[in-house]
């Protein structure tokens, strides 16, 4: 699973650079980001002309505030989706195949109890050079408090691989910046897509221990 991802204050003040004014007061904090928190979100730009040439300042991707968690009537947040069963839940189908974003991190964290099965471990996970992971979501509009629709996000999980197995049996998706265009695009069929839930490879990650 993901239940807390890391994105530090220098990340966080470039993405929120891109973010209109209005979502940019959402972003209260950098460090380690929690269930409830706003994020900034990468979103395709439905507006972008792909026939025009980049150069001509188009935008391919917009960045937005989005709230971690899609709400429930009872129980906790959705924080996160099996990529195995996303396309079979009905609250997900829909969302997974028309509004897929991007949550920029430079780490995620996971918990697991040490040997006296006393102490929960966290451990710190990032890229072995430090470099933004991509992590695989998508988001919903749902109605808040004040019946206004409002963008939440959850994000996909596969099968842990080797780096991670000994901490955890989850882990997040992670897209590799050559996919990123074909990850947020409408348009990629389902076999493309679901190629790309699946573990990151093996060695490719760092994990450090803190004791909480």
């Amino acid at each position: 699973m993901c239940g807390r991802f890391y994105v530090p204050e220098k990340d966080l003040d470039d993405f929120a650079g891109l973010v209109n004014k209005i979502e940019k007061e959402l972003l209260k904090k950098a460090g380690e980001m929690y269930p409830g928190d706003y994020v900034p979100v990468i979103t395709p730009n439905h507006k972008y002309d792909s026939e025009l040439n980049d150069s001509l300042g188009n935008i391919r991707h917009e960045v937005h505030a989005i709230k971690w968690g899609f709400p429930v009537i009872k129980g906790r947040p959705l924080i996160n989706a099996r990529s195995e069963t996303v396309r079979e839940k009905p609250m997900f189908k829909i969302p997974f195949s028309k509004r897929r974003c991007l949550i920029p991190a430079r780490g995620f964290f996971e918990w697991k109890k040490d040997e006296n099965n006393k102490k929960r471990i966290k451990h710190y996970i990032s890229f072995i050079d430090s470099r933004m992971m991509y992590l695989a979501g998508f988001y919903w509009f749902f109605k808040n408090q004040d019946g206004i629709p409002s963008p939440y996000f959850t994000i996909l999980t596969a099968q842990a691989n080797d780096d991670i197995r000994p901490i955890h049996d989850r882990m997040p998706v992670i897209i590799n910046d050559s996919n990123i265009e074909t990850w947020l695009s409408e348009n990629s069929g389902n076999a493309i897509i679901d190629n790309l839930l699946r573990p990151l490879d093996k060695g490719l990650l760092k994990i450090t221990q803190e004791y909480k």
